[in-house]
């Protein structure tokens, strides 16, 4: 059986582009209008330096901790001396 579909060349393929191309009137006026604001998925996220975040940590206000009495970044929900005593109590707990 015969393909109906003609086999076209290489060259007669090039041949008819080119003559597409030649065919073809360049305008004589290009006009360009600038590109509309695209934010792109995932652009501004990056790592801060360890400087950033001290200087950020220093801006902070002080609060008092309630439980130790201490002037510093921590509340009672977060303070480390009590949270190493509950620790303690919790492995003696445990053990018994």
């Amino acid at each position: 059986m015969e393909s109906e579909t003609p086999s076209t060349s290489h060259v007669d393929n090039q041949a008819s582009y080119d003559d597409i191309i030649e065919n073809t009137e360049t305008p004589q006026e290009v006009v360009v209008q600038p590109p509309e604001v695209v934010s792109m998925k995932g652009s501004g996220s990056r790592l801060p330096l360890r400087v950033e975040k001290a200087l950020k940590l220093k801006s902070k206000p002080l609060r008092q901790c309630k439980k130790c009495q201490e002037w510093g970044h921590h509340d009672s929900r977060n303070c480390d001396k009590f949270k190493e005593k509950e620790k303690r109590q919790s492995r003696r707990n445990s053990k018994v």
